[in-house]
């Protein structure tokens, strides 16, 4: 029989209904407890977190209402926020914390103190509780900077409300679980600097409320998911410092809302080492879609091909960062479009043919490097425009022609190097407007002359202009003003060129000549070159690190042959060595090698020079 409750309104319900009903209703108010196992649930966090030790406990563990006691909030009685940022827990984290289900914050990271700037932390260790996945009604995970290790649970892929997880500066290791993909509400992701490995879970892309995704840092492998392009929100990716490889996904230039794209070099804090992706292939011109974008950062990765002239597009692009890949061709002269630039670093590539001119158009341009490329000719005159330049890089080059006059307008510099190029003639008096200059790099170009009186109104802190034609004045003033410097190499009018070297005197069969004496002949015989108007010559080895590469036979046997070519350039009759022909592995190499092979450098220079 069909026994209905008949309500005033008229609706009839099943009293069978009614009763399992109510019977929920009971399970569930058991199911979260009450104000006493909230009580029992933070106590334990006390012990296991050495609460006697913490900078503040207040109210801790006493009888006080759990609202009074500190770094916690509460509603209707109940645990809704845990602040105990920089409070000093030390310990592991315990289970019970998954017994709070009205827990809306749990914050366990350091604090700044507002008043002296200096930052508090906590010391937990071992691992995160699975627990921690019953906390339906969690918002606000922050776990960062300590030392928790283990895995990250999947449980925390059921923390359905969750809007920002934060476990980064930890020792966490594993995989990322793709259960995280099922955080729906989830804002902010950020696991940065860890130890996580395996590849990025594509289910990542199923965040659609993501905003930003940060995982650099860490020991991630395999390619970068093109299911991340899906995330329409994201304004911040970061990836750096991990072992991704294969291509750029060229849907990530569907991210319309993207502002920072960061898959470059990440230095690690604990060791102070770069670490970097081995990412592959060109990069995508679709990235040129990327109105929003403000940060690009592809750095210290294995790319190639030609800089696409799309990201000249990027209206609000502040910082461009391409260095150390293996990009060629041209610097596209659409690059002069980006009128926010701020940083244009371009270094360590196979960059080549001229600096373009439209490059003088970034007003708002403060560093600039173009070190170690193929770039070639004369310093286009439209980059004295940018009077907001504070470092401008331009070593190891094919740069030629003369230091132009026009950069004593760049009064905002700090630091100028145009070393290792083929520059010609006297150091222009123009550089002595440039009183902000700390840094100044001229060496092995095949320059001329004394330096200029002017450049004594400078505070230099290192000026390098050795292997040059040029020379310091003898006269007492402007050497009292070389004292000044602390780092000076070059030499004095008049004066042997051999100071310019390390260890300008090898005694034979006492003194070993090391890769350091091997790279600084390089460096001179170069600067020969280039005054003999020869290209640079094809070193095998072609950097010599000190103290790692040994020194052999065909370094020595490269530099005669390239001295001697340019000795024939310039019409110099060529030198006399001692054991004119070297032997590998049977000719030892003697100080007598390097004597000779510097001082013929030198003469060759010198002659060149005049």
């Amino acid at each position: 029989m069909d026994v209905r409750l008949r309500l005033p309104d008229g609706v009839a319900w099943p009293v069978i209904g009614f009763l399992a009903a109510l019977l929920t209703v009971a399970d569930g108010a058991a199911g979260q407890g009450n104000a006493e196992t909230d009580r029992a649930a933070v106590a334990a966090l006390y012990h296991a977190t050495n609460g006697s030790g913490w900078i503040d406990s207040t109210n801790w563990l006493t009888a006080a209402p759990l609202g009074e006691w500190f770094g916690v909030t509460t509603e209707n009685g109940r645990v809704t926020g845990l602040d105990l940022r920089g409070n000093e827990l030390s310990g592991s984290l315990p289970a019970a914390l998954g017994n709070l289900p009205f827990l809306r914050w749990l914050y366990l990271g350091p604090r700044p103190d507002p008043t002296s700037g200096q930052w508090f932390f906590n010391a937990l260790t071992g691992t995160i509780p699975p627990e921690l996945g019953n906390l339906a009604n969690l918002q606000y995970l922050s776990l960062w900077d300590s030392e928790l290790s283990g895995s990250i649970p999947p449980e925390l892929g059921n923390l359905a409300n969750l809007q920002r997880l934060r476990l980064y500066d930890n020792e966490l290791s594993g995989p990322i679980p793709p259960e995280l993909g099922n955080l729906a509400n989830l804002q902010h992701l950020q696991l940065y600097e860890n130890e996580l490995s395996g590849p990025i879970p594509p289910e990542l892309g199923n965040l659609a409320n993501l905003q930003h995704l940060q995982l650099d840092g860490n020991e991630l492998s395999g390619p970068i998911p093109s299911e991340l392009a899906a995330l329409a929100n994201l304004q911040s990716l970061g990836l750096a410092g991990n072992e991704l490889s294969g291509p750029i996904p060229p849907e990530l230039g569907n991210l319309a809302n993207l502002q920072h794209l960061d898959l470059g070099g990440w230095v690690d804090y604990r060791s102070r080492q770069w670490v970097h992706n081995a990412l592959t292939g060109p990069i995508p011109p679709e990235l040129g879609n990327l109105a929003n974008l403000e940060l690009l950062h592809l750095d210290r990765n294995e790319l190639s091909g030609p800089i696409p002239p799309e990201l000249g597009t990027l209206a609000n692009l502040r910082d461009l960062r391409l260095h150390i890949n293996e990009l060629r061709g041209p610097i596209p002269p659409e690059l002069g479009n980006l009128a926010n630039l701020q940083r244009l670093i371009l270094r360590i590539n196979e960059l080549s043919g001229p600096i373009p001119p439209e490059l003088g158009n970034l007003a708002n341009l403060q560093l600039l490097d173009l070190d170690r490329n193929e770039l070639s000719g004369p310093f286009p005159p439209e980059l004295g425009a940018l009077t907001n330049l504070r470092a401008l890089y331009l070593t190891d080059n094919e740069l030629s022609g003369p230091i132009p006059g026009w950069l004593g307008n760049l009064t905002n510099l700090r630091s100028l190097s145009l070393s290792r190029n083929a520059l010609t003639g006297p150091i222009p008096a123009n550089l002595g407007n440039l009183t902000n200059l700390v840094g100044l790099w001229l060496y092995a170009n095949p320059l001329t002359g004394p330096l200029p009186q002017s450049l004594t109104n400078l505070s230099l802190q290192a000026f390098w202009v050795h292997f040059t034609g040029a020379c310091a004045p003898a006269d007492t003033a402007f050497q009292a003003w070389v004292g000044t410097i602390q780092n000076f190499r070059g030499t004095t009018c008049g004066q042997d060129s051999a100071g310019s070297f390390t260890d300008a005197t090898l005694t034979p069969g006492r003194t070993g000549v090391r890769p350091i004496h091997i790279y600084e002949l390089r460096q001179l015989v170069n600067t020969v070159r280039a005054a003999c108007e020869l290209p640079r010559f094809p070193w095998t080895d072609p950097t010599i690190t000190t103290g790692e590469t040994p020194i052999k036979a065909v370094h020595l046997t490269e530099l005669r042959t390239a001295l001697t070519q340019a000795y024939g350039a310039c019409s110099l009759t060529p030198p006399a060595y001692t054991d004119p022909v070297i032997v590998r592995a049977r000719t030892p190499i003697k100080a007598v090698h390097w004597t000779e092979l510097r001082d013929a450098g030198i003469r060759a220079l010198d002659a060149a020079a005049r």
